[in-house]
C-alpha cells in the first residue's frame, strides 16, 4: 500500500510540473532589440540620414518582411515628399453629419538601405528598419559640396 501511494505522490508531482512547464511556454517574447527611428529633419541632417521602422504580419517569414518592408518605404516617401491630405465635411441640417479625411503620400525613394530586420515565428510579426542616407555617394553629392564651399 504505501508503495502504491508512493507512485501516486510522483505522477502527481510529475503532471503539476509539466502543466507548470506548459504555462510558462506559452508566454512568448516579441523582439529582443528594437531600432531607433530617425525622423526629425535637424536630426537627420546632424546624423546624416533618415530611419524608420516598419511592422508587418503575415502567414510565412517572407510575406511579413515584405509588409513590414512596404510600411517603412511608405513612411520614408512620407518624409521626403511629405503627405496629402483630404478633409470632406458633410453638413446636414447645420450640424456635422460626418467627416472623411483621407492622406495619400506618392513618391519614390532611391538608395535606401537595410539596417535591420526581424521575425517572430510565434507570432508571425515581422519589423524592418531602413535608413536613407542624405549624401548618397554621387558626383552630385560631390559637386553640390564644391559649390556651397
Amino acid at each position: 500500500m504505501k508503495r502504491f501511494h508512493y507512485i501516486l505522490l510522483v505522477l502527481l508531482l510529475v503532471s503539476s510540473l509539466s502543466a507548470c512547464k506548459k504555462n510558462t511556454a506559452s508566454v512568448t517574447p516579441e523582439f529582443v532589440k528594437s531600432y531607433v527611428e530617425v525622423t526629425d529633419r535637424e536630426e537627420a541632417f546632424y546624423k546624416g540620414y533618415f530611419q524608420v521602422v516598419g511592422q508587418g504580419n503575415g502567414e510565412s517569414k517572407s510575406m511579413a518582411l515584405l509588409a513590414a518592408r512596404a510600411v517603412a518605404q511608405a513612411r520614408l516617401v512620407e518624409i521626403v515628399e511629405g503627405i496629402e491630405v483630404e478633409r470632406n465635411t458633410l453638413v446636414k441640417e447645420g450640424k456635422v453629419h460626418g467627416d472623411i479625411i483621407r492622406t495619400k503620400a506618392k513618391g519614390f525613394v532611391k538608395f535606401s538601405s537595410l539596417c535591420g530586420e526581424q521575425y517572430n515565428p510565434a507570432t508571425g510579426n515581422a519589423e524592418v528598419c531602413l535608413r536613407l542616407p542624405l549624401k548618397t555617394g554621387r558626383l552630385g553629392d560631390i559637386v553640390e559640396d564644391l559649390i556651397e564651399k
